[in-house]
């Protein structure tokens, strides 16, 4: 596969993998060393991302595929704020020891829609697609959403407090009532 490659009706995986602040700022190399990961993010594009581009239009893509260049560039910020064994952003990529970087596979990308609520969209999403992950940061913030073969359908609100973020499960009812 190449990264011009349409990998869904509406995007191709250049993307997917070349989206974010800190890919535009330092442009590494971000590709995807296993056939697995293409795969995990054509069905990220496929079977969640497409659906939404049909209900809201294109959303603003914050952060794709994370790959060992990209999240050595990251972690080497005053505050990375990612957690590469959780968040699917490296999707079946393995360590320098052969280990899996996140043992959750499937893919991961965040988004944003300036004119719609996060709580919107994340709703939308839980109620219309077949997602692993949902991270909530607020309204106003970019909105995490993955896809993969536990399909957890986990949702959580990271809440900022004292510089950390603290997970708390998030029902639907609770985004329905942020509406």
């Amino acid at each position: 596969m190449q990264l011009t490659d349409a990998c869904s009706n509406y995007f191709t995986f250049e993307m997917l993998f070349h989206c974010g602040e800190t890919w535009r700022h330092v442009k590494c190399e971000n590709e995807p060393l296993e056939a697995s990961s293409w795969r995990a993010y054509q069905a990220l594009a496929e079977t969640v991302l497409d659906p939404l581009v049909k209900e809201f239009g294109e959303p603003k893509l914050t952060f794709g595929f994370c790959g060992h260049s990209l999240r050595r560039a990251i972690l080497r910020t005053h505050k990375p704020g990612i957690a590469p064994s959780l968040d699917q952003h490296a999707a079946c990529e393995r360590n320098r020891t052969g280990r899996l970087v996140c043992p959750r596979l499937g893919a991961a990308v965040d988004l944003i829609y300036p004119s719609i609520s996060s709580a919107h969209i994340a709703h939308w999403l839980a109620s219309n697609t077949p997602f692993d992950r949902i991270y909530f940061y607020g309204n106003e913030r970019p909105l995490h959403i993955s896809h993969g073969p536990a399909q957890s359908r986990a949702m959580t609100h990271l809440i900022e407090q004292q510089g950390r973020r603290l997970p708390r499960a998030l029902s639907l009812s609770t985004l329905q009532g942020w509406l």
